[in-house]
């Protein structure tokens, strides 16, 4: 014979424990922020080491990268205009943030060297030049 399942015990059952299981998780939860809070404060507090400064990772350009961005370094007033042979150099170098974008003249877009840029521009000719004075030496 089938029996009759009867709900209105069970939906009271689960409302129950669900009402129950609030209170004790939101008491896990402020221990739990006052344990981070206490990890964050001990290292200040414990700790006299001070950071490294950190270092700009070297970007690695291909030879046409590199010389676009000599020529957009040596223009840092007026800017390098665009044209459609440098424009996959350009692009290139606007992504690795090594230059920025100025304005529209006619169909072409002024770029202006950026910080990271010059200090790029700046220690790029000088790796390859020394690897080019050592190979005919060799």
């Amino acid at each position: 014979m089938a029996v009759k399942k009867s709900t209105a015990p069970k939906s009271s059952a689960k409302a129950a424990p669900k009402a129950k299981a609030a209170p004790k998780a939101a008491p896990k939860a402020k221990s739990a922020t006052k344990a981070k809070a206490d990890t964050k404060a001990a290292p200040k507090a414990g700790g006299a080491k001070k950071a490294a400064p950190k270092k700009t990772p070297v970007v690695k350009l291909t030879d046409p990268q590199r010389k676009v961005l000599g020529e957009v370094a040596g223009k840092k007033e007026e800017g390098l205009l665009g044209s459609k042979a440098t424009a996959k150099q350009l692009a290139a170098l606007l992504e690795k943030k090594l230059i920025k974008k100025g304005k529209k003249e006619g169909e072409f877009v002024r770029y202006f060297i950026t910080k990271t840029g010059e200090k790029q521009a700046t220690t790029a000719p000088a790796a390859p030049s020394a690897e080019a004075s050592s190979s005919p030496a060799s």
